[in-house]
């Protein structure tokens, strides 16, 4: 696939883990983000598990995309 030019203005990062624990942020430099992603990871005790990174021209979007549904919690207590 050839580079027609796209320059994305940000890269968003997100840090998924154990019990379906995500971190999302975004940032204009991807080794930063690597660095932050690599640090969550690396934490003793940590529930982060992988990452990704990717160029994305919408990052405002994909911080408030939900990433997993919430389902209601049907209590019996009163």
């Amino acid at each position: 696939m050839k580079n027609l030019g796209f320059e994305p203005s940000h890269y968003v990062l997100k840090v998924s883990g154990k019990h379906n624990l995500v971190f999302k942020t975004k940032h204009n430099d991807s080794d930063y983000l690597t660095k932050v992603a690599k640090d969550l990871i690396d934490q003793p005790d940590g529930h982060f598990t992988q990452f990704e990174i990717h160029p994305s021209d919408h990052a405002n979007g994909e911080m408030t995309q939900a990433e997993h549904f919430v389902r209601p919690h049907l209590s019996t207590e009163l």
